[in-house]
């Protein structure tokens, strides 16, 4: 049983070439910077210069737990933890790092170089600062929070510079340009989700939503995704409802006919009428962007023959059997997804007599008028089913607004595909201003 309805994911590599075209629009203004500093009475210039875009590093942060116990430490918090009765403290900082785990990556910068001018001198040395980002999620809406950098320098006499100027600086410009990300509504063909919640893997962001009504997703969250850049998962629930919203337009439909039938012992007039009664939605094979249906047809024919001076009316109950059948498939143009009938099965209509007519009336009549009733209704009811077609959704562009620079993250080259006997849709992610 799946612990979501919708899973849209997207991985690291499509995140570092966002973050690679904020990079190019934002340097040297924000990857660039200098600070005066003093230290043992001596003043120095420190300036800091990222020189290639940082990349994004999914997956639980490597030694989590002491990150966090040292995070709490320097910032004074443990003194103002309060577990809860019967939980240490140890227990509390366990439950925070699983937590960061699922909802916390990395900003890494590779290629950064910082420069100590002071007493005369001038150095300028290599750098790597690694920036623990956050995921919150509250509705539709994504906050970016940066919790803590950490680096190397190479040189243990260059690390004060790094932890006192370069480390608080890096969190404090990523507070500043790190971008609120508001996610587009997801509906599929009118079926409403939850709020998303988010999860953090080691190869994708996923946002994961339930059917409307059910509790939003929580942990513990699939372990593994398919691992295409960009992908959307629905689960068996999901697409039934998608069918089932779907066909919802035909369930009633009525036809109509009426007309003359010579049954040789006179002329015979009749007025009838069929109805699409129910639809069945059922899953067609497993993770086929496909649905099977199954329908039920009912009406009624009222005929009547004048022999003579009397007139005999017969009554009768018209019904398919066996119904009609067929399937709908799932169809992708761009990033619209639409069904479609695929198939309809041959079906035939059937004509019970109703009330106590006469036995000879009923031989002479029956025949003829089911000929008449099928050539009329048998074309109107497959054209109804050949004829459906709805819009299920359009795969969400997600529009990253930073410091002036918009970005707009597409799925592009899509195609159905399976994920644990689940339907999915596959592809990559276009990245393009706004």
């Amino acid at each position: 049983m799946t612990t979501f309805d919708v899973a849209v994911g997207l991985d690291e590599a499509a995140m570092s070439q966002a973050m690679a075209a904020v990079y190019h629009e934002l340097y040297p203004k924000v990857f660039t910077g200098s600070q005066r500093v003093e230290r043992s009475g001596l003043e120095f210039d420190v300036s800091w210069d990222v020189t290639a875009p940082p990349t994004v590093a999914l997956g639980p942060p490597p030694e989590g737990r002491r990150l966090v116990a040292q995070h709490l430490v320097t910032q004074h918090l443990v003194e103002h933890l309060e577990p809860p009765p019967g939980l240490t403290v140890e227990q509390l900082i366990d439950a925070y790092v699983t937590t960061l785990e699922h909802t916390t990556f990395r900003v890494v910068a590779n290629d950064m170089t910082m420069t100590i001018q002071g007493g005369g001198e001038s150095a300028t040395v290599p750098v790597k600062v690694i920036l623990y980002v956050q995921v919150d999620s509250f509705g539709a809406h994504l906050t970016l929070r940066p919790l803590k950098a950490t680096g190397t320098t190479g040189n243990p006499t260059d690390d004060w510079f790094l932890n006192h100027i370069i480390l608080p600086e890096a969190v404090k410009i990523a507070r500043e340009f790190l971008p609120a990300i508001d996610l587009p509504p997801f509906t599929f063909a009118g079926v409403g989700l939850t709020a998303p919640a988010v999860d953090v893997t080691p190869g994708h962001v996923v946002v994961l939503a339930a059917l409307e009504g059910k509790p939003v997703p929580t942990p513990p969250f699939p372990e593994s995704w398919p691992e295409s850049p960009f992908f959307a998962v629905m689960s068996d629930e999901a697409k039934l409802a998608i069918g089932r919203a779907g066909v919802r337009s035909l369930v009633g439909r009525t036809f109509g006919d009426s007309g003359r039938v010579n049954i040789g012992i006179g002329t015979a007039e009749y007025a009838g009428t069929a109805r699409i009664a129910a639809i069945d939605i059922r899953l067609a094979d497993q993770g086929a962007p496909q649905f099977a249906f199954n329908a039920a047809i009912s009406g009624n024919v009222r005929a009547g023959i004048t022999i003579g001076c009397t007139t005999f009316g017969v009554n009768y109950t018209l019904v398919a059997a066996p119904p009609p059948t067929g399937r709908i498939g799932l169809e992708l143009s761009g990033t619209r997804v639409s069904a479609r009938t695929q198939q309809v099965n041959t079906f035939l209509l059937i004509l019970s007599p109703s009330g106590n007519p006469f036995e000879w009336l009923l031989s002479v009549l029956t025949a003829p008028l089911l000929q008449a009733v099928t050539a009329a209704f048998s074309p109107l009811i497959t054209k109804a089913f050949e004829g459906l077609s709805f819009p299920v959704t359009t795969l969400p562009s997600v529009s990253i607004d930073t410091s002036g620079v918009r970005l707009v993250v597409t799925p592009t080259d899509v195609h159905f595909a399976t994920f644990a006997g689940l339907t999915s849709i596959e592809g990559t992610a276009r990245i393009t201003g706004g």
